[in-house]
């Protein structure tokens, strides 16, 4: 893992003096668990893959649409066979921002609010049936922002006319959760506060130290310690906001023994110290 990817793992979206921000993208994706400060909504337009979320696996297809929370783990998958094709659409949100102006909006603040809640689950949903639309609305769009005109309120059109056509709610759909690495991630989620233990959770799992770390690294891409570093942080990125507690506290509360190395690896993959974080972020 080089330097670069570890800086990537908390994904810090520049918003400025936008509310909004909105790309169009091909090919490439991230390629291990990160997450956001803000609220992030992708929409599949081409490629096949598998979106890790909230311990599940779901299937990335054309006509599918994800909204992640803020400080929600996820994770990007592309077929091989889709890497070069792999088209879609990203917009960020900032849901602090936007909340107020959707006070004479009820039914879609309270949307905003319930995708963007903290800890939530993901909102998933298929859509394909109005790709055309939304591929109208999103050409439009795309052009406002080559432009530099997508203004707060040609943001807050976009956000009303996108929840108008979202299903009320959430679509049931297929969830692969007899894979390995959901039980793993579920385990860790249970035990990230502990010394980590490939044995114990080998022994948990009734197979062998080798296979659990093979399967996780096939069907996540990532070694299982790697994504319990990012778990750990991610949970310290909470703490960090919610909590006054100290940095030492933080370390030994979400599973680091060490501080020092506590603080270390909070540096090289979010980018700054765990108090330049809590400093940083805690009005946002």
């Amino acid at each position: 893992m080089d330097e670069k990817e570890k800086s990537e793992r908390l994904e810090l979206i520049s918003l400025n003096d936008n509310i909004v921000s909105f790309n169009r993208l091909y090919a490439n994706s991230v390629r291990y668990h990160h997450w956001h400060q803000c609220l992030e909504m992708l929409y599949v337009e081409q490629g096949y893959g598998v979106v890790i979320v909230d311990n599940k696996h779901y299937t990335l297809r054309p006509g599918r649409i994800f909204f992640f929370p803020p400080l929600t783990l996820h994770k990007i998958m592309i077929e091989e066979s889709s890497t070069e094709i792999y088209r879609r659409t990203i917009i960020h949100i900032d849901q602090n921002a936007i909340l107020p102006i959707l006070k004479n909006f009820p039914k879609n603040y309270q949307q905003l609010s319930q995708i963007s809640l903290r800890g939530s689950e993901a909102f998933i949903a298929d859509v394909a049936d109005i790709h055309d639309f939304l591929d109208h609305l999103f050409v439009r769009y795309a052009q406002l922002t080559e432009k530099n005109q997508l203004d707060s309120e040609s943001a807050i059109c976009l956000l009303l006319t996108l929840f108008s056509m979202l299903p009320e709610h959430k679509s049931m759909l297929t969830v692969q959760d007899n894979l390995i690495s959901t039980k793993i991630m579920l385990w860790i989620e249970e035990n990230y506060t502990e010394k980590f233990s490939l044995d114990n959770l080998a022994d948990y799992l009734g197979k062998s130290r080798s296979y659990v770390s093979r399967r996780f690294h096939h069907e996540t891409g990532e070694k299982v310690h790697d994504y319990l570093t990012t778990f750990r942080l991610r949970k310290s990125c909470e703490l960090l906001l919610r909590s006054p507690i100290s940095v030492n506290d933080i370390a030994l509360a979400v599973g680091f023994s060490d501080v020092t190395y506590f603080i270390s690896s909070f540096k090289n993959r979010i980018g700054e110290t765990p108090l330049q974080y809590r400093k940083n972020n805690m009005q946002k």
